[in-house]
């Protein structure tokens, strides 16, 4: 760490000389522009004027198996690169699919380019998509999942159940968008753009969705199991069982609320109504005397209280943290 002493200059001016060798490494000379951020902390950060470079990485997928390609596809689009070039000596057919498959989530690249041996996976949208529009999206999406998860298993539905599974893939990609955003507010420190939003609160609402992906995870996971049903075979949850389900809806109608109006006080009621309820009261009652669904979908259950109340309280820790800024 270096330190520099504040001089006066003029009436009321104050200045402050740069280092060297930093205004070297960043190619500045004696008329060059410096841009100065003040964080909501008071801090006053400095950097050089230099226009956004457009980042791109390449991916050799020769050698590498299915999963290994979709997890670096992925990795590179949430690390915030804009670019992504993909080679092969010969691109198969499967792996054409599987590219174009992964292109799909991945908000705002598109598959631009295409030849026996590469293919160009680029960023074509300015997004002025918040995270917090983002975060409230997915808990919609979320809700209305769990919504028809009980119609499921009221109805033992498998069409639906089927179309719950379908549409976990659009929970994932705005969860890949918010951590984009996220990590992409890592390497700049400070926003690029009015619409950005600062660092704490990428924070925060990258915290929220990775918890409501968790969600729709198990949404998938009870869907999964019912449509796998035959056809004579029924869910069947006694009163306790289905009054343990609806009682989520007030859940997911507290969370929308507590993170649209950032209300502290509807997050500590979420926080009590989990307390209050025993944990696993429902699967220790049945796990002995029950089909193996039942313990599954209670297990689920509890995992989504468990998740929403996290949500609360990480709404808490940020209302406390922004206080104090």
């Amino acid at each position: 760490m270096e330190t520099r002493s504040i001089q006066k200059t003029g009436g009321a001016s104050f200045i402050v000389t740069l280092p060297k060798d930093w205004v070297i490494r960043q190619g500045l000379g004696s008329k060059g522009i410096v841009e100065f951020y003040e964080t909501s902390a008071g801090q006053l950060i400095i950097r050089s004027q230099h226009k956004t470079k457009a980042y791109s990485a390449s991916l050799t997928i020769d050698y590498l198996s299915e999963n290994h390609i979709i997890r670096e596809l992925i990795g590179f689009y949430v690390s915030g690169v804009h670019e992504i070039v993909v080679l092969a000596r010969s691109i198969t057919y499967e792996q054409r699919m599987l590219v174009r498959s992964t292109c799909y989530k991945l908000i705002g690249f598109e598959l631009f380019e295409e030849t026996s041996e590469r293919m160009l996976l680029k960023n074509v949208a300015s997004s002025t998509i918040t995270a917090t529009e983002y975060t409230v999206k997915m808990i919609d999406m979320v809700a209305s999942m769990f919504h028809d998860i009980v119609r499921c298993v009221e109805t033992s539905d498998r069409k639906l159940a089927r179309d719950i599974i379908e549409r976990d893939v659009e929970v994932d990609r705005v969860q890949l968008a918010i951590l984009r955003q996220f990590n992409g507010m890592l390497h700049t420190v400070v926003p690029e753009k009015p619409t950005d939003l600062p660092l704490i609160d990428l924070h925060y609402y990258e915290l929220v969705a990775v918890r409501l992906e968790r969600i729709a995870d198990h949404a998938v996971r009870i869907a999964r199991t019912i449509s796998l049903l035959k056809i004579r075979e029924k869910v069947s949850l006694n009163k306790f069982e289905y009054a343990n389900m609806k009682r989520l809806f007030e859940y997911f109608e507290l969370l929308k609320k507590t993170v649209t109006l950032m209300d502290k006080r509807l997050a500590h009621k979420i926080v009590d109504m989990y307390d209050l309820l025993q944990k696993n009261a429902f699967i220790n009652r049945k796990i002995h005397d029950t089909s193996s669904i039942n313990i599954l979908i209670a297990d689920s259950l509890e995992r989504m209280r468990g998740y929403i109340t996290n949500i609360a309280e990480e709404t808490i820790n940020y209302l406390d943290v922004k206080a104090t800024l």
